[in-house]
């Protein structure tokens, strides 16, 4: 008799789920296994903090009961390596007897390893791996000489050609029940977050609802809105979107039923969140056609020389929130207390380490990774690389954010800033951007670093790079 084994990793979920749809496309009566496996010791040199397998077990608590009403039962399993994990597939199918293996492709390099791996030495077992994480397959989307883009605007204008012509569809469940088995048990992953994740759905019908409030009360607005971070501007499903509990497949389907057009006929207010999820198609074409993006590298090797000052109080001081500068500030502890950042403040907290502290990115990137629900290595990489000027498509070494501009643009009542530092309710809200431009409240702290010259710092040592 047949048996398939379904091997989820940040897929979480069975609607719209490539290898979930594929695997169960068979005889109700075909035996079907399904294994969630963890790589312990990996994934903490990959600096994957509590909130991150906190969320991931919730996940795979629903995960197993959604699974169990479809007739499979989920097993967890702890391993301590992808060498492990490819120990354990192999020899799981060889005393159960699996014929079939079905997963969906990772695009980190020791994921892809691993990948690799398993499709080499299959032996007598068909192996089925799925485009689901991404919209259009890394590798699909190169320049005219067959070379990886380096640059978002042209992928995007060739990813838009590319789209319009194949499309993707959500993948339907077929319609075939199976009876229903008890919902699998195991240890769990982490029993408790460093933050509180509330805010973050934790079933599928939890995403789709975020997802159908956002397109249907938020979308119109994305462009204007999604800059405010005292305001719910944003979609909130990074997280989903990173662990999968919800696809950007069904993102854009539902996108498009609310503005009754294909996304490349959308309005510019509502396409500037397709440009997003276009952005994460990016980053993971990125780590396939630049694998030292997965090795601790900077993706443009001259900035390697960089002397970065990296002191460790100033280091400490940021990660706490403690700098003096009200927006950093706030960004920082938004992230301890809620696992999340809103964009542009991560932005600016991220320019203000690399650049006004000077301070090596690699250690921005492993606080996010640490603290992040939707930490991802292609986004994050992508994110700080561009902060720190030393990634593709990076902003330009001389154009340094200034936080109480950016903070005055965008929070322009401080209400982002007077929520999550309380010791500025007193101060008169246009000096709550800068509070040193009066007098510095009790309980607050003076800036930690001098803007103007710190911006100068930071560019005289980009310029000394260069020549």
């Amino acid at each position: 008799m047949q048996h398939r084994l379904i091997w989820f990793r940040d897929d979480l979920r069975v609607t719209d789920n490539a290898a979930v749809s594929a695997a169960l496309d068979c005889d109700p009566d075909t035996q079907i296994s399904a294994v969630f496996l963890t790589a312990d010791t990996e994934w903490a040199s990959f600096g994957y903090g509590a909130n991150r397998l906190y969320y991931t077990e919730q996940l795979l608590t629903n995960l197993s009961k959604n699974l169990a009403s479809l007739g499979v039962s989920l097993t967890v399993i702890r391993l301590e390596t992808y060498h492990d994990q490819v120990a354990w597939i192999r020899q799981f199918c060889a005393t159960e007897s699996v014929s079939d293996l079905y997963f969906n492709q990772e695009y980190q390099w020791n994921e892809r390893l691993r990948d690799r791996h398993i499709l080499e030495n299959s032996g007598a077992i068909t192996v089925h791996a799925f485009v689901d994480r991404v919209l259009l397959q890394p590798s699909t989307v190169l320049t005219g000489d067959e070379r990886f883009y380096s640059v978002f605007s042209p992928f995007k204008r060739r990813w838009l050609s590319i789209y319009q012509n194949q499309g993707v569809r959500p993948f339907t469940l077929p319609n075939r029940p199976r009876a229903a088995v008890p919902p699998g048990q195991w240890l769990s992953l982490c029993d408790r977050p460093d933050s509180d994740l509330s805010q973050f759905p934790m079933t599928e019908e939890d995403a789709k609802l975020t997802l159908e409030d956002f397109v249907t009360h938020r979308l119109g607005q994305y462009d204007r809105a999604r800059n405010q971070p005292d305001v719910l501007g944003t979609s909130r499903l990074s997280g989903a979107l990173a662990r999968g509990l919800l696809s950007p497949r069904q993102c854009i389907q539902a996108a498009e039923d609310l503005v009754q057009r294909p996304i490349w006929e959308f309005p510019d207010n509502a396409f500037s969140w397709i440009n997003e999820l276009i952005w994460r198609d990016f980053y993971q074409h990125l780590l396939v056609g630049f694998p030292r993006l997965s090795k601790n590298r900077a993706f443009r090797p001259e900035t390697e020389a960089l002397i970065w000052r990296n002191i460790p109080a100033e280091i400490d001081a940021w990660k706490a929130g403690r700098t003096g500068i009200p927006i950093v500030d706030a960004g920082m502890r938004e992230l301890r207390a809620t696992g999340w950042m809103h964009n542009r403040v991560r932005m600016i907290v991220a320019q203000f380490l690399t650049k006004n502290l000077l301070c090596d990115w690699r250690i921005g990137e492993a606080h996010f990774m640490q603290y992040l629900v939707d930490s991802d290595l292609g986004a994050n990489n992508g994110g700080w690389q561009w902060s720190a000027s030393t990634g593709t498509d990076a902003a330009p070494y001389f154009r340094v954010f200034n936080p109480v501009s950016q903070s005055e643009a965008h929070d322009p009542q401080a209400n982002y800033i007077s929520h999550w530092i309380p010791e500025l309710l007193k101060m008169p809200v246009k000096k709550r951007h800068a509070p040193w431009s009066g007098s510095i409240p009790q309980g607050y702290t003076a800036p930690i670093v001098d803007l103007k010259s710190s911006r100068q710092r930071a560019i005289d040592a980009f310029k000394d790079l260069k020549s």
